[in-house]
Order: structure tokens, then sequence, then C-alpha cells
């Protein structure tokens, strides 16, 4: 597609897709606000973990429904707080107009590559602002109509003249509780010559302060270091994996950060094809230390797939996370710890 069609496509999405367009939209799909924001038991938190389905949509209508389906059913379940996967904001993308045309050009030459970094570039410049829009307006009025919590998972925007990759976080009154932008960027985001964020913020939410770490992230356990020195009970983890998931595998990143700081940790990821040349698998996760996990692996539940759309809506009890916390009940070598661990890193 080239840039005068992509431009006359922007301009199309713009009038398809805004807030008033959007509410419309959400008023029709009957929703009973759920109640669990109000008789949140601090022994009983339930946190949803979204396993997204890659899919195209043919229109807002649809993808507006979709979403629907997820935090319909997390809500069913009783969840407070309901977290979706990186990338999860460029869904919107698949109803632009010609979109197949703009997929082909983003789609690598070499299989197994990362998409053309300048031509992502080029079209992120022209629908950036609709796919925004498409993504924060729907995530916020399901949250206000839920009545619940929603982490909108990730997405590439541009803020002003600055690309960024960024998660949202809503309030149950659909209102923005605030954003973190990605601060370990990945070959393909240098290139895109984003901005790495600077500062780890923590988040006041029904399951207690909670931190976001997008994808590498969680990789770094500085990040995780800081976020606990800030009060984070709670590290919540959108990410998409590009590479064979394997049990190894969910030993390793955000567990890692889980076990090194006595904290909860959530993982929401997405799978199924991308249309560039590989597919995105994997498996949602909550962690939490060794000691409150039955195999004493870290891994609290699992969904049970890593090609299917699925929910996990683990019980967490912020209660028993404090006593594990306590240093009254912990024997550590202090001295050790300060000589040995961070040469493990």
């Amino acid at each position: 597609m080239g840039r005068f069609a992509m431009s006359n496509a922007a301009l199309l999405m713009s009038f398809k897709v805004s807030p008033r367009e959007i509410e419309r939209i959400v008023d029709r799909l009957d929703i009973i606000p759920a109640e669990e924001i109000e008789i949140a038991d601090a022994q009983e938190v339930r946190v949803a973990a979204v396993q997204l389905m890659l899919k195209r949509y043919q229109s807002l209508t649809d993808y507006i429904i979709d979403m629907n389906l997820y935090v319909a059913d997390a809500v069913n379940r009783r969840a407070q707080l309901i977290c979706f996967p990186a990338f999860a904001g460029m869904l919107p993308a698949s109803f632009l107009p010609q979109f197949e045309t703009t997929l082909q050009k983003l789609r690598p030459s070499q299989e197994g590559t990362a998409p053309d970094a300048g031509s992502l570039g080029e079209c992120l410049s022209y629908f950036s602002d609709c796919l925004h829009d498409a993504h924060f307006y729907t995530m916020s009025a399901l949250a206000a109509r839920h009545r619940v919590y929603i982490m909108a998972g990730s997405a590439l925007y541009f803020n002003g003249d600055d690309l960024c990759h960024r998660a949202f976080l809503f309030n149950d009154t659909g209102d923005l509780a605030g954003y973190q932008d990605k601060i370990s960027l990945s070959p393909l985001e240098q290139e895109l010559r984003l901005e790495p964020a600077n500062e780890v913020k923590v988040f006041d939410t029904p399951a207690g302060p909670a931190a976001i770490l997008i994808g590498g992230d969680a990789d770094y356990f500085e990040i995780a270091r800081v976020a606990k020195a800030m009060g984070a009970r709670l590290l919540l983890h959108p990410t998409a994996m590009r590479d064979e998931y394997t049990p190894l595998r969910s030993t390793m990143g955000l567990n890692m950060r889980v076990q090194e700081n006595r904290l909860f940790g959530i993982q929401s990821v997405a799978v199924g094809d991308t249309g560039l040349g590989f597919a995105a698998e994997g498996a949602c996760c909550a962690f939490g230390p060794v000691e409150m996990t039955r195999s004493r692996n870290g891994i609290l539940a699992r969904s049970s797939g890593r090609f299917e759309p699925d929910l996990l809506c683990p019980t967490l009890n912020l209660e028993k996370l404090a006593a594990v916390r306590s240093p009254y009940r912990q024997d550590r070598n202090v001295e050790f710890l300060e000589k040995y661990l961070d040469r493990l890193y």
C-alpha cells in the first residue's frame, strides 16, 4: 500500500473509530455490572490472565464483541483485575482498509525474522491514532460497564513524535489509572528508535499495588527489584512469545522475578498466527513464592493449552503473601547474598 492509499485509509478509519461509536456499540451489549470490586477480600483476590487468540476482525463491532467475551468470562469467574497480553492493542489493525496489502508490506522476506522496521514505522505513522482510539476507548468502556479493573495489554503508539510501547491500566469507572512504557527494548524496537522508559510505576489495584513488566522487562531483575522497593505485591506481565514454548520457559523470566522478590506474578499471552510468517504460542501462568505452591516450582496455576484461546483466573491470598515475606519467618544469610547473589546475573 502506497503512502497516498495509507493516508486515505487512515482518514476513512478516523470516521469509523470514535469514542461515541464505541460507546454506542458497547451500550448494545447489555452488560450487567459486577459487584466484586465492592466486596474485595485480601484473602481471596481473583486476577484473570487472558490467553488472547490473534484473529482478524471484519469491523469495529466484531472487535468489541470479541474483547467483551473475554472480559465477561473473567467477570463471571469473579475476577477483579483482568490482564490482556502484549500487542493486544494492535488487533484493531485487522479491520483496516486493505489490511492484507498492509500485512504483505510488513511480512519479512526471510522466515523467522522480525517485521521490516522501516515499513512498520511508516504504517504506524498513518494508523497509530486509529489503533490507539479503538483499543483505548474499547477497554475503557468495558472496564466501566463491567465495573472491573483492566490492564489492557500493550501496543506500539506514537505519542506526539515519539514512538512508544505502552500498556494501559483502567479502573472500575473506566478512567485511566496509569500506563507503563517498556523499559528494555528488543532489537526491532531499537530499529524503530523507540525511547526506552526510565521509570518503574506501581499502581493501586484490587489485587494490591501492582507493576507492569512488558515483554522482555521480565528478564531483568532490576526492574522487579525497583517495583518491590516501591511497594508492589503483584507483577503483571503482558507478553507474546515467538519461540517455541517449553516447560523450562515457565521457570524463567517472570517466575524468577517472583522468587527473587517474594511477590505474585500474572502472565498473559497472545497465541495464534500473526500473519507475519510466525506464530505466537505460550501459556498464561500465575506465579507465587515456592512455599505457596504444591510442587515447589513457583507455579500457582497455568492454562492447559498453548495454541488456543483461554482464560486463567487464580485466587491470590495477599495476607498469606505478607506472611511469606515477613523477615521473622525467613532465614537469610545477608552476607552471603551480598557477596555472591548478584554475580549470578
